[in-house]
């Protein structure tokens, strides 16, 4: 009886320990990096939030962060790393050759659902043009719909700020619908939640200093 009763009682001890390092399933990605970054430096806040999120070194988000002129195509080229068995430099040679974003991601193999993060309604601008085609098309395998640069940037944003600081996607697409770049959109908010005058997370202050080159004239509004 003692022999037979050891295998449970050591998966009984592996699973308790398990649950005990097991982080909580809510805890998101979100972190105070302390004196690791600059709190005032949107470029050093990025890096490291995208070096969080995507689970990628420090080093190598800033070397490929550097060469995209635009900081949400950072984001974008490693969601497809990510989401495909492709390599950083061979999505940069395939976007050096002039294709889009939505091109590279079928590409390589990236599925078409992973670009979505499900809503509860039908998004309004500027998520309704991709959804929208997403939901008319999802169930037909042999759909060929394509979708602009812009369209795929601002999913990625709005998946990585949901997932991130764990904040509704209604949320997150209003965070966005200003028209600020992801780089600002998530300095601001980890600024809002870890500055020591910080206003409570959800409620950070939105600062205009860099706005997305894709919607000029906007980014004045104050959440």
């Amino acid at each position: 009886m003692k022999v037979r009763s050891l295998p449970k009682l050591v998966f009984c001890s592996a699973f308790l320990a398990a649950l005990t390092l097991a982080p909580p399933a809510d805890a998101g990605f979100d972190v105070d990096f302390g004196a690791n970054v600059r709190i005032d430096d949107d470029t050093d806040l990025f890096f490291a939030i995208s070096s969080r999120y995507f689970s990628r070194d420090r080093a190598v988000v800033e070397r490929w962060g550097r060469r995209y002129d635009h900081p949400d195509d950072l984001a974008v080229a490693l969601f497809i790393a990510r989401h495909s068995d492709i390599s950083l430099a061979s999505i940069f040679r395939l976007r050096e050759e002039g294709r889009t974003w939505w091109e590279i991601g079928i590409r390589v193999g990236v599925p078409t659902d992973v670009w979505f993060v499900p809503v509860r309604r039908d998004p309004g601008p500027p998520y309704g043009h991709a959804y929208g085609y997403w939901k008319k098309h999802k169930h037909d395998p042999r759909s060929d719909y394509i979708l602009a640069d812009a369209d795929v940037r601002n999913l990625v944003a709005v998946r990585m700020m949901h997932e991130y600081y764990r904040v509704d996607v209604d949320v997150a697409m209003d965070w966005r619908s200003d028209g600020r770049d992801l780089r600002a959109l998530v300095s601001d908010e980890y600024r809002g939640r870890h500055a020591r005058d910080s206003t409570p997370p959800g409620h950070s202050k939105k600062k205009n200093k860099n706005k997305s080159d894709d919607h000029p004239g906007k980014g004045n509004k104050n959440k």
